[in-house]
């Protein structure tokens, strides 16, 4: 019996030593001898002062070494962070030390880029997971563990209003669940070839990840590089045959428009499976029109409830009539409900308000944080009798049929751009801390039928800071995908409501107005 994520990895390199497990650009390595070096990397990590149920960040792209620390970590009995290389020195300050790292592990092209963000004084033990050297023999035998399914397996940073990121607590319980029901719904199997897409401090990966260790199949990374010019992932999947591929909508969306779609693009390709924003009804009725040999997928789900709690599985192209793709029904052991305008939670047909979520894939929480945990997640009203979680996503649906949802937006300025998850409020954070902005709001525009909008920023200055200053200022505190790419400065009266608060509709209209 699994109670442990890292043991689907160890189960399936019993079986299959010496087929190819983790593959990344030119990089590959065997289920065997990646199971060898993982225990010998994790003894290397408790000797450099991990202790069980540690949070280890490792800060490294994405490469055949960032799969190896994510196993190595959870061997040694410690919950993984992943933390993007491209993160601004405050953003990566604020996580080490919500995480109260005091080790991390890098790679030869990280190590440099991380003592360069980070003060000597502050700096915590890195390990180099490339330049260790396994010894064999008892250094690389498997090692007993200590944790229990109810223990952090790994920690992911999210967008914060507040503009300190949140990290989401999942347990190795979660992520069971979830990817037990994933490899029984899509039949996935050692004869699977999948693909990672996602970055891996994206929930999403979480899928990709694990369904392959899990199944015995091969996981090919996409790397960055690949990454950076799309249209060239056709031919990547095309080369690698790779049988199951897990993205954001955006993606097939570029994809489509790169003109580089063919018939006999993908022959072997079984699932594609679409989360983390609206899935365009015509980008999905193409896809299905040039592949009708390939099963789609619109799945649904926050960070915090382990990536998906909903999924529709379309059993034919989208009827002219259909106006948005259903997020679908609640997948195994998970229960949703719709909270209505007056707080009473519903299962009614017809129903709309804001999505709870409630099941074993329920996140523990935010790090460290129990005001922000409180908001978030709730005790179930209706269960008086012991600890029973629901999430509020915050997203608003409407329960159609046969317990099918759609979506309908947000509740609040949180957004879905670009595959992402992220507060304005964070945004606005970082702009009026900008020194010589005086005041500042961010809103988003939507993109036509569901497509990636835009990002923009009304803001007002006290001195002559030009909007390249601001930008510069911004892309030194924020991931690139947070940075508006549209900024407008503004020396009149910012709109607001009869109660005081920024009317965002009105500031939405004077940002986008030419």
């Amino acid at each position: 019996m699994i109670t442990l994520v890292q043991q689907y990895f160890s189960e399936s390199a019993a079986r299959f030593p010496d087929k190819p497990a983790l593959c990344c650009d030119q990089q590959s390595m065997a289920f065997g001898e990646a199971e060898a070096f993982t225990n010998a990397f994790a003894r290397a990590l408790k000797a450099a002062g991990a202790q069980r149920g540690q949070l280890v960040p490792f800060f490294m792209a994405k490469s055949v070494n960032s799969m190896l620390s994510i196993l190595s970590i959870l061997k040694a009995d410690c919950a993984y962070v992943p933390v993007d290389v491209k993160s601004p020195a405050q953003r990566l300050a604020s996580i080490l030390l919500a995480a109260k790292a005091s080790v991390v592990v890098v790679d030869d092209e990280s190590q440099a880029l991380f003592e360069s963000l980070v003060t000597a004084d502050q700096r915590p033990t890195l390990l180099n997971v490339a330049q260790f050297k396994a010894q064999g023999g008892a250094d690389s035998a498997p090692l007993e563990a200590k944790n229990l399914s109810i223990d952090i397996a790994y920690v992911l940073f999210t967008s914060g209003s507040t503009g300190i990121p949140k990290g989401v607590m999942i347990p190795h319980k979660a992520i069971i669940d979830y990817i037990d029901w994933c490899v029984d719904t899509y039949a996935l199997t050692s004869d699977d070839v999948v693909s990672q897409h996602a970055p891996l401090y994206f929930d999403n990966s979480t899928f990709d990840i694990y369904c392959a260790f899990k199944a015995g199949a091969t996981l090919h990374l996409v790397h960055d590089e690949l990454n950076a010019i799309l249209p060239r992932l056709v031919k990547w999947l095309q080369e690698r045959e790779v049988t199951t591929f897990f993205c954001v909508p955006s993606v097939l969306t570029l994809l489509l428009r790169s003109r580089r779609l063919k018939p006999d693009s993908f022959p072997k390709l079984r699932h594609v499976l679409a989360a983390g924003e609206v899935l365009p009804r015509d980008v999905l009725d193409e896809w299905m029109a040039i592949y009708p040999h390939i099963q789609f997928t619109n799945m649904y789900g926050p960070t915090e409830i382990t990536v998906d709690c909903t999924y529709h599985v379309m059993q034919g192209r989208p009827p002219q009539d259909m106006l948005s793709i259903p997020i679908g029904r609640a997948r195994r052991n998970m229960e949703l409900f719709v909270r209505l305008p007056d707080g009473t939670l519903s299962q009614a047909e017809g129903a709309e308000g804001e999505l709870l979520v409630r099941g074993t894939s329920v996140a523990y929480g935010y790090l460290a944080d129990p005001e922000r945990t409180a908001k978030a997640f709730i005790q179930n009203p209706n269960n008086p009798y012991f600890h029973d979680l629901l999430y509020c996503t915050g997203d608003l649906v409407r329960l159609m049929p046969e317990g099918v949802f759609n979506f309908l937006g947000r509740a609040d300025d949180q957004i879905k751009h670009l595959g992402y998850r992220i507060e304005l409020g964070e945004i606005e954070a970082q702009l009026v801390a900008i020194a010589g902005v005086e005041e500042g709001v961010v809103v988003y525009q939507r993109g036509a039928s569901g497509a990636d909008g835009e990002i923009g920023a009304l803001y007002s200055v006290s001195s002559g800071l030009s909007v390249d200053e601001v930008r510069a200022a911004l892309q030194a505190r924020l991931p690139s995908y947070m940075v508006p790419s549209l900024l407008k400065p503004y020396d009149g009266e910012f709109p607001r409501t009869p109660n005081g608060k920024y009317d965002r509709k009105q500031v939405l209209a004077l940002t986008f107005s030419v």
